[in-house]
C-alpha cells in the first residue's frame, strides 16, 4: 500500500506567524485549499498555501493573469484584485466569467471564496481564499472566518510590505 506525501503548509517567512490559522482555516471549512496571493502586473503568486491542495499550489507558483486579453478566462483572485471586492463562486462550470479556468481545469477546484489584502496605503496587494472541488455555499460565520485570517495577513503587510515575497 503506497502513502501519499502529506500536504505541507508553507508561506513566505513573514506569513510563517499565520501559517497555523491557514491550516485551521482549511480544516474548519473542510477546503481543498488556503491561499494568501500576492499580486504582481501580470501574475498572481503563492505567498502561502494550507489544506490538500498545497501538491498543486506551493509558495512562489504564480498563474497568468488573463488582464485585457478577452480570449483568456480571469483567475479567480484576478478578479478580486482588480475589483477590491469579495467574490464567491459557487461551481466555475456553470458560470458564465470563471466556465474553463486555470484551477477548474488544471486541478478540479471550481469553488472559490476570496477576499482582498491591502497595505497599510489601502492599495489592494493580493488576496486571501479558499478553494474545493465541491459547489458549495459558505455560512456568515465562515466567511467572518476569511476576513478574520485576511485581517491577519494585513497586519503582517503593514509592516512589511514585502511579506507577501
Amino acid at each position: 500500500m503506497s502513502h501519499a506525501e502529506p500536504h505541507k503548509t508553507d508561506s513566505t517567512p513573514a506569513l510563517s506567524g499565520i501559517a497555523p490559522q491557514l491550516e485551521e482555516l482549511a480544516a474548519r471549512l473542510g477546503v481543498k485549499s488556503v491561499l494568501v496571493m500576492r499580486s504582481d502586473p501580470d501574475s498572481m503568486v503563492v505567498a502561502a498555501t494550507a489544506g490538500e491542495a498545497t501538491k498543486h499550489y506551493t509558495v512562489g507558483a504564480a498563474g497568468k493573469k488573463a488582464g485585457a486579453d478577452d480570449s483568456r478566462t480571469p483567475l479567480y483572485c484576478e478578479r478580486v484584485v482588480d475589483t477590491d471586492e469579495a467574490l464567491f463562486v459557487e461551481d466555475s462550470r456553470v458560470d458564465a466569467i470563471f466556465a474553463g479556468n486555470e484551477d477548474e481545469t488544471e486541478f478540479g477546484l471550481h469553488n472559490y471564496l476570496g477576499v482582498a489584502v491591502h497595505d497599510a496605503d489601502g492599495r489592494v496587494v493580493g488576496t486571501v481564499c479558499v478553494l474545493d472541488d465541491t459547489a458549495r455555499e459558505y455560512t456568515a460565520d465562515e466567511r467572518a472566518e476569511l476576513d478574520r485570517v485576511r485581517a491577519e495577513v494585513e497586519k503582517v503587510v503593514a509592516t512589511d510590505r514585502d511579506a507577501l515575497g
